[in-house]
């Protein structure tokens, strides 16, 4: 006597039908961020940090932190237009002109703001290692050339120039931005042109800006055009996480 086997399935709760939710990728070198899309959705997990949570926060912060770099181009542009002044901080400060020295010291700041937005904004992303090799190289030149551009010229700090040591801090801030913009060139998750603009920016920026400011003024424009470009992206690249609605339980 042969006894009929049916067929049966599991019971589906509304739990696992949220987890087995379908999700959309915009395109294969999205699929880091659409892991961290769908690890944290738009609204925080409460209770205890997780790793979700903490996904959520990055995300969260690099969208709003990535705009500090068109307004670090902003402040730079301000702060170049002390005139004809070889690109050099140092005549605002013996000439009487502290604002425009203090802009460039604003700048500077959010021009670091903004290094660690795009180094957190690629967390996900191929190119993350050239993202952190931009911020640090960023901060090491940073921490050379403010404390010493604004020195009047003829300046000795620990036997050397603090020309010298500006121009060295000035070099790897230039190198900070244009491994920035090869970051976003290498995770094709932007627009090609802002990493190509961050690019050609990154010389006026920094080392090559110290000897002439109408250049400063020209990177600032570069830079302020990849800025709005990167900003605008941001808060549109990270694809959205389509759960299925919650089934009815079945026998």
């Amino acid at each position: 006597m042969t006894r009929a086997v049916r067929n049966t399935r599991p019971r589906t709760s509304a739990a696992a039908a949220n987890r087995s939710g379908p999700m959309r990728v915009v395109s294969r070198s999205d699929a880091g961020i659409a892991v961290v899309a769908a690890a944290a959705p738009e609204h925080a997990p409460t209770g205890p940090a997780t790793n979700a949570a903490w996904a959520w926060s990055v995300r969260r912060f690099t969208r709003v932190a990535i705009w500090a770099l068109p307004l670090y181009a902003v402040a730079f542009a301000v702060s170049s237009l002390s005139g004809l002044r070889g690109g050099n901080p140092a005549p605002d400060l013996v000439d009487g002109r502290p604002a425009y020295l203090i802009a460039w010291v604003v700048a500077s700041w959010l021009g670091l703001v903004a290094l660690v937005a795009i180094a957190g904004i690629h967390a996900a992303a191929r190119s993350r290692g050239t993202a952190v090799a931009a911020l640090l190289t960023g901060l090491a030149g940073a921490a050379l050339m403010v404390p010493f551009a604004g020195l009047p010229d003829g300046t000795v700090v620990y036997g050397t120039s603090a020309r010298s040591l500006a121009l060295v801090g000035a070099a790897l801030y230039s190198l900070g931005w244009f491994l920035a913009g090869a970051a976003v060139l290498r995770s094709e998750l932007f627009n090609r042109l802002d990493g190509w603009l961050l690019i050609v920016a990154s010389p006026l920026l920094g080392f090559i800006g110290l000897f002439s400011g109408p250049l400063q003024t020209v990177g600032a424009v570069f830079a302020l055009t990849a800025g709005i470009g990167l900003a605008w992206s941001a808060g549109r690249m990270v694809p959205s996480v389509q759960a299925a609605p919650n089934a009815p339980a079945r026998a």
